[in-house]
């Protein structure tokens, strides 16, 4: 997966993160196992983020480059063991820590 080029490039990235963060909080939510159902609320809060995020990048008002990590990120990596998208995630982080290129 290529680093986006482009702030439509880096919207379209997060609106695939946001995708897939939902399905994830929609499948712990149907599952019965209580680990699972533990996960919700820590994946509708990253979803909610990368919403924001988005919003924010989109009425220019995101400070690219700041070399910090986006909010969300601590609780991404604590649960990156069961987020299959956590290399988007990453590259989300990557992208706002370093700027487009």
């Amino acid at each position: 997966m290529r680093p986006p080029q482009t702030v439509a490039e880096f919207l379209d990235l997060i609106d695939q993160a946001v995708f897939e963060m939902d399905e994830l909080a929609m499948c712990a939510a149907e599952d019965l196992d209580d680990e699972m159902a533990d996960l919700v609320q820590p994946f509708r809060g990253i979803s909610h983020q990368l919403r924001r995020l988005h919003r924010n990048v989109e009425q220019g008002q995101h400070q690219f480059a700041d070399g910090k990590d986006l909010p969300f990120i601590p609780i991404a990596r604590t649960y990156r063991h069961v987020i299959p998208i956590y290399q988007l995630i990453d590259m989300v982080n990557q992208v706002h820590r370093q700027g487009i290129a």
